[in-house]
Order: structure tokens, then C-alpha cells, then sequence
């Protein structure tokens, strides 16, 4: 049996998970190069050394500034290899209680342009920006065309937004109108 799909397709599966939120931690926490199209993965960190919440793991080889920073602090427990020495896995025991890599963000409002992205591509913020057609880091030195905000996700499994945003709509509507600062930096960049 051959099914051609041309404009998508709704699976209807029985039942629906559950919305609650509930508290989750591992021992174990590991980010994986792999999962970032188009990225050539040098590392920062060795086996054993310890690491904050925020410091660098890794960097993209053709821009060194774009960091991709743990999001715990612990132990590099393991640095997994694959076939020619590529990088697939960094794995991190994670301490009990999180310490964090400080930044310096007072006065954000006031900082030039190169200042924030620098602190974008510091602090990790950089490698979240997508570019689009084909979802990898954005470029840092290319002009973007257009800035998209999503808010919704179409893929299988994704989850419910609205969900995840209740009781956090001042957060997002902040977000929002800072739409004259973007505006700001499209023109910067331009």
C-alpha cells in the first residue's frame, strides 16, 4: 500500500497527555553536537573537568564565537566519539543545586549593538537562533531578511504552548513589545 501525503497529514491518536508540570531532575545531563545541522563542534571542556551552568562545552569551527554552553553545572563525566573523532555526545553529572556562570547584563537597554551580540554568542543565546530554511544557527555576519517569533509548533509530539505560557503572559507580552528594538537592530545590521 503506497500513502502520498501533499499538504500534511493530522494523525488522530487516542487520548492526550497530561497537562501538568512537574518537578524533574536526572543525575545525568548531556547535550549532543549532532542535534545542530550544518555545525563543525570543537571542544572546550575535557573529561573530568568541572563546569557551571552557562559555561562553554563547545563552539562551531567556522565561527568561534557561537558558544553552546551547558545548561547545568557538574562533572564532564564522558566525551563521546564516533567514527573519525566526531563529536556525538557530552555527558554531565549534575550537582544537587546549580551554580551559575554570571553575566553582566546591567544596563542591556543601553548597550551598541556589537555589545549585546557579543553577550548573545557568551552567554549561549546565539546557537537558539534558527535560520531559516533549514533550522541551523543563524549566520552572524549575513543581514537576516526577516525576524520570526513562533509561536506554535506543527511537528509530531510537539507541545501545547498555550499550555506551557499559562500564567506567563506578561513574560511573553514584554517579549513582544520590545518589536522597536528589533526594528532597531535590523537597521543596525543593514
Amino acid at each position: 500500500m503506497e500513502v502520498r501525503i501533499t499538504k500534511g497529514k493530522d494523525i488522530n491518536l487516542k487520548g492526550l497527555a497530561n497537562k501538568k508540570i512537574s518537578d524533574f531532575s536526572s543525575s545525568t545531563y548531556s547535550l549532543k553536537p549532532v542535534d545542530f545541522h550544518g555545525l563543525k563542534p570543537k571542544l572546550c571542556v575535557k573529561e573530568g573537568q568541572s563546569v557551571l551552568a552557562g559555561d562553554s562545552l563547545f563552539y562551531d569551527k567556522d565561527f568561534d564565537k557561537i558558544q553552546f554552553v551547558s545548561s547545568v553545572s557538574g562533572k564532564v563525566e564522558k566525551i563521546i566519539r564516533g567514527e573519525k573523532r566526531k563529536l556525538l555526545e557530552i555527558v554531565i553529572k549534575a550537582t544537587k543545586t546549580n551554580k551559575y556562570k554570571k553575566h553582566n547584563i546591567n544596563g542591556y537597554e543601553n548597550l551598541d549593538f556589537q555589545s549585546l551580540k557579543d553577550l548573545f554568542f557568551v552567554s549561549g543565546l546565539w546557537s537558539h537562533i534558527k535560520q531559516r530554511p533549514f533550522s541551523v544557527c543563524a549566520d552572524p555576519i549575513k543581514k537576516p531578511k526577516s525576524i520570526f517569533i513562533s509561536c506554535f509548533d506543527s511537528s509530531p509530539l510537539a507541545p501545547d504552548y498555550e499550555f506551557i505560557m499559562l500564567g506567563k503572559e506578561k513574560e511573553f507580552q514584554k517579549g513582544k513589545t520590545h518589536r522597536k528594538e528589533i526594528q532597531e537592530i535590523m537597521e543596525m545590521l543593514g
